[in-house]
């Protein structure tokens, strides 16, 4: 019982498992609410059949292209800033974001393999020729859906290592700018994708659970090393 009553356990409880759960259970909620297909509904053209803003050419360009520099790019730039201007002290935290920014998109890449739910352009209800599917996993790899949760949408939302680095460094005006940015770019690059019938929301909001859950857990040892957090009773 000692380790609930230490800072540590409480951080695994809340953070870890406590928010999880209520992002989790959000997704999980609004996956099957009828408004979540609906919003996707509102950039569907019924006569072309097709999402309207799906071939939007600065829509398009970005989604396809220029949003990988941000996961990618951004990873670089942690890691070069870490290795050459941080402190020595704090150069594992800024090479734990590197790695951070570079693998969580492709965790998620392989997670949405293993769901079911497709992406809503694939839908019978929008021209497509799949129904929507009735369990959440895929039977298998060949059956995933490949849309859920979206990989877009956590290249907006792997900021909230920010929320961690300001936590590390003892600043609480970027605590709560990470938060605001990976919130605000989560959401952002996940509704251009619902725009273009590539997800919808319950898909952004799974994305969001997930990029928590992996951050709680990969930044923890970096909060213990800086004294944020007792792993023992006093």
């Amino acid at each position: 019982m000692c380790f609930f009553n230490s800072e540590l356990g409480r951080y695994y409880s809340f953070h870890t498992v406590l928010i999880f759960v209520l992002l989790a259970g959000l997704a999980g909620w609004w996956q099957y609410h009828p408004l979540d297909l609906a919003l996707s509904a509102q950039y569907f053209e019924a006569s072309s059949q097709q999402f309207i803003y799906a071939t939007q050419p600065l829509v398009y360009f970005f989604g396809k292209y220029a949003i990988w520099f941000i996961p990618f790019g951004g990873a670089f730039v942690w890691a070069a800033y870490g290795l050459v201007k941080a402190s020595l002290a704090q150069r594992s935290m800024y090479l734990r974001i590197a790695l951070f920014f570079f693998g969580s998109p492709l965790a998620i890449g392989v997670i949405k393999q293993f769901t079911a739910m497709p992406r809503p352009m694939h839908l019978e209800q929008f021209g497509g020729d799949q129904a929507v599917p009735i369990s959440f996993w895929a039977q298998g790899w060949a059956q995933g859906g490949g849309a859920l949760p979206s990989v877009h949408a956590t290249c907006g939302f792997i900021f909230i290592a920010v929320y961690y680095l300001g936590w590390v460094q003892g600043n609480a005006q970027r605590r709560w700018l990470g938060v605001g940015l990976a919130l605000l770019l989560g959401f952002g690059f996940g509704y251009l994708r619902i725009m273009q019938g590539y997800h919808s929301l319950s898909q952004v909001l799974w994305s969001q659970a997930c990029i928590w859950l992996f951050a709680s857990i990969w930044f923890a040892p970096e909060l213990k090393k800086a004294g944020q957090l007792r792993p023992v009773c006093d």
